[in-house]
């Protein structure tokens, strides 16, 4: 929108303000009780008549007129429902017309999908992290200089952000909230994680710097605690089939008895974890499984005992926030904000205070 546009805008806000607080400060003088007359006082009563009128803002929605494309995971995945969500919602109560695409968590569909959005031209374009700076960089300097938005959501690329002042960033510190699961697991768990003790991450990110970051945040708290950590690989794939998994996870198991905790670093792959275990005949509990992301399969596992610990990152802000955080630099010049949505650790105990809002999709 033009500058004037946003000062006629702005101007009949505060106008606006400025009368609905003249006339209620005018009805609370008129409409103040009158204190009582003296006893044998003699008193002059004066009727007012008093008129009331409701003022109210009228006018388009901040994002009305504006196309923004959201570049998704895959149809389907609970983890990708939760963005969908946050983002529909933030576009229907900001007037945006959103266009969400579905990559099935492929960091080549996903530059793909990139590339084709900036194509349609619109007016700005979220993207995740995964792909990584190198895929990533050309595609943010192609879409700026056509005067298309680009932020980032959930894998973070700092590097963009620096360099292009409508960037901002909405998602966990990766490699913090991974830090901080095991450095909680390590502390609930003193008697079976001691130095020495096997312990295994899947991920099927190990060769994508940017999407690992999760993984090898779990994978240095438990180095330094003197653990042995196997990193397993899995094809991206599972992320988006999550029951593909479970062959890598029988196999890893049968050749490793004495593994004591699995860390899976996916949404999916988490929510799947206690079909993994009854798989591979494992009992709740039997091995210590922790991982990231509230989806209803999370919640099943955490509260049939398969699963353990599970960090939240609250993926419907994720969604909500970037469309947010656009109309914000598109109307209104608003740098790029970085918002942090992760670090709540959720267990057995404590998933039933959010348990109905997996279910709703909000958590």
């Amino acid at each position: 929108m033009s500058s004037a546009g946003k000062g006629i805008s702005l101007s009949v806000f505060l106008i606006t303000v400025i009368l609905v607080a003249i006339i209620a400060g005018a009805l609370g003088y008129f409409l103040k009780p009158t204190p009582a007359a003296p006893a044998g006082a003699t008193q002059t009563v004066t009727s007012y008549v008093t008129t009331t009128q409701t003022i109210t803002a009228a006018g388009p929605k901040p994002g009305a007129g504006m196309t923004i494309y959201w570049i998704g995971g895959a149809a389907g995945d609970p983890f990708d429902a939760r963005l969908y969500r946050g983002a529909m919602d933030a576009a229907e109560l900001l007037g945006v017309k959103l266009v969400y695409v579905h990559t099935a968590w492929d960091p080549d569909k996903m530059v793909a999908e990139f590339r084709k959005a900036i194509s349609a031209n619109p007016d700005a374009i979220v993207v995740m992290g995964h792909p990584g700076y190198d895929a990533l960089a050309p595609l943010f300097e192609d879409a700026a200089s056509k005067g298309i938005l680009v932020t980032l959501a959930n894998v973070d690329i700092p590097e963009l952000r620096e360099k292009y002042w409508f960037t901002g960033y909405v998602g966990q510190n990766l490699y913090q909230s991974g830090y901080l699961l095991a450095k909680e697991a390590l502390k609930r768990y003193p008697d079976r994680l001691k130095p020495g003790t096997r312990v295994a991450i899947f991920s099927g990110s190990w060769e994508q710097p940017a999407r690992a970051l999760r993984a090898r945040g779990v994978e240095d708290a438990f180095k330094e605690a003197g653990l042995i950590v196997d990193r397993v690989s899995h094809p991206p794939e599972v992320y988006g089939s999550p029951s593909e998994g479970i062959s890598y996870v029988t196999s890893y198991l049968a050749s490793h008895p004495d593994v004591v905790l699995i860390c899976f670093d996916g949404g999916g792959t988490t929510a799947t974890a206690e079909d993994y275990m009854k798989a591979a005949g494992k009992q709740p509990g039997e091995i210590i499984i922790i991982g990231f992301d509230l989806t209803p399969g999370s919640v099943k596992g955490l509260k049939d005992g398969y699963v353990q610990l599970v960090i939240d990152q609250q993926p419907y802000l994720q969604g909500f926030l970037t469309v947010l955080n656009l109309v914000l630099s598109k109307k209104y010049l608003i740098s790029g904000l970085y918002i942090d949505t992760g670090g709540a650790i959720v267990d057995k105990d404590t998933v039933g205070a959010v348990e109905k809002l997996v279910e709703e999709g909000y958590r």
